[in-house]
């Protein structure tokens, strides 16, 4: 029977480019450089995706992002993955497309 070697890391690939991409988008927001609306706007548009990244972050659910990010936080050490405007939404329940007030 063949072995297939997996190379370890935190997350699937998919999660962990969703994570970075929710985490950038949730930066942009904290800092109102600009509005949710405006960040899902360009993100789905420019790119070519299907929804823009706040978009899918409330599809994946804020709560289940921060676990996604925390995880890779706490394996690579890098505090910019561990947004905080992210984990105050999934903390509160209230949707990442919410603007602030």
């Amino acid at each position: 029977m063949p072995v297939t070697v997996i190379r370890d890391s935190p997350g699937f690939v998919a999660q962990r480019v969703v994570a970075q991409i929710v985490n950038i988008a949730c930066d942009i927001a904290q800092q109102r450089i600009a509005t949710p609306a405006d960040i899902d706007s360009g993100g789905d548009a420019g790119p070519g995706l299907s929804r823009g990244p706040l978009a899918w972050g409330d599809a994946i659910g804020p709560g289940e992002n921060s676990r996604h990010s925390a995880t890779l936080q706490d394996f690579y050490g890098d505090p910019a993955i561990a947004e905080p405007w992210l984990k105050r939404r999934a903390r509160l329940g209230v949707s990442l497309l919410t603007p602030e007030a």
